[in-house]
């Protein structure tokens, strides 16, 4: 299948190097507005057609599947024109900057022989996925909620910058990152959220992020379960932590190290405890083997990344609906708008 990309800013690197390893996928072109941008990123990756206007690019091209990668302003009219001639589309989160105009892209699509999915990255991890193959299975019984902790640091590079192109969509620098723990609470509970509570603090030393510390309570009504969301700007260190709690059993992930526990019921005795550490020191101690070999091999993006793409060739050619399908994305979008209304 080729493929070609729209948007060649940093993230486009990590897409491309993910995609060299992905059987069925050929990049045949890039595209970008700016002239010497795509330019230098063709000679760097050695593909041979750029553009700086996606419809001639489209027009010319023999494409499968476009991947855009431009900032989230940019997303609805690429797409719009990749859905009208049929061709695949890959986006980066989110799939729209607003509700309102994801709606007609959902439209577009019931008309189209083209798919859509969404790069929500951490759900392709491999700690992710056997998180939700978890809870598609029932093993954690009734899920009753989902708490995430998602703690960035203080040189965090977009916060930084106050030239970023982040803190001019609604909720900032918290609008841009919010869909990755809005959308792996959905995994957990579903996409039908309410943000319940909103609270913010500032703390740091960014005059142009009117808030720094962020902390939400979701429902959902359909399956009486409860999100709980913590993001953070001042961070020691970077955090992605995730919990799931069920009746039959609790599933830690902690997203950035890769590692899954699971907790069944327990009593409260010494021996309950001893055994409990044993078993979590012992998976713990497999898991930190396992991905600090992979960690060496590839990129903190690369497997998640060539995993959606494997995933979504297949859904092409299986015509099946991908993973993250456009309506999920759309509910992604929906929660973040809601939740950066009450900042």
């Amino acid at each position: 299948m080729n493929l070609a990309i729209v948007g060649c800013g940093m993230v486009s690197n990590e897409h491309i190097k993910a995609l060299k390893r992905v059987n069925g996928i050929r990049v045949v072109a890039l595209c970008d507005k700016d002239e010497e941008t795509v330019n230098r990123m063709s000679k760097k990756w050695n593909i041979r057609s750029s553009y700086t206007d996606y419809t001639k690019m489209m027009d010319d091209q023999d494409l499968s599947i476009v991947s855009i990668l431009t900032p989230p302003q940019a997303h609805v009219p690429v797409a719009r024109e990749a859905i009208k001639r049929g061709i695949n589309v890959v986006m980066e989160k989110p799939l729209t900057p607003s509700s309102g105009e994801a709606r007609p892209l959902l439209d577009a699509l019931k008309q189209s022989k083209a798919k859509l999915t969404v790069d929500h990255t951490m759900l392709f991890s491999r700690a992710m996925e056997g998180l939700t193959s978890l809870v598609r299975k029932g093993a954690l019984g009734e899920v009753l909620g989902a708490a995430i902790q998602y703690l960035c640091t203080l040189d965090d590079s977009m916060a930084a910058n106050q030239s970023h192109w982040s803190h001019s969509l609604p909720g900032g620098r918290f609008g841009e990152m919010l869909p990755h723990p809005i959308y792996a609470i959905q995994a957990v509970i579903g996409n039908d959220l309410v943000a319940d509570r909103v609270a913010t603090w500032k703390r740091g030393k960014y005059p142009w992020m009117p808030h720094d510390e962020l902390k939400v309570l979701f429902r959902n009504e359909k399956t009486q379960s409860w999100g709980d969301m913590y993001i953070s700007f001042n961070s020691i260190r970077p955090v992605i932590n995730l919990v799931a709690y069920g009746t039959r059993r609790i599933v830690m992930v902690d997203v950035i190290n890769q590692t899954l526990m699971e907790l069944g019921k327990r009593g409260l005795g010494r021996l309950d405890s001893a055994k409990d550490l044993i078993t979590q020191s012992g998976t713990l101690l497999l898991s930190t083997i396992g991905n600090a070999t992979r960690f060496l091999s590839l990129s903190t993006l690369e497997y998640p990344l060539q995993n959606m793409y494997r995933s979504f060739v297949a859904n092409i050619s299986s015509g099946t609906e991908p993973l993250v399908t456009a309506e999920a994305a759309y509910q992604t979008v929906r929660i973040t708008e809601q939740v950066c209304s009450q900042l």
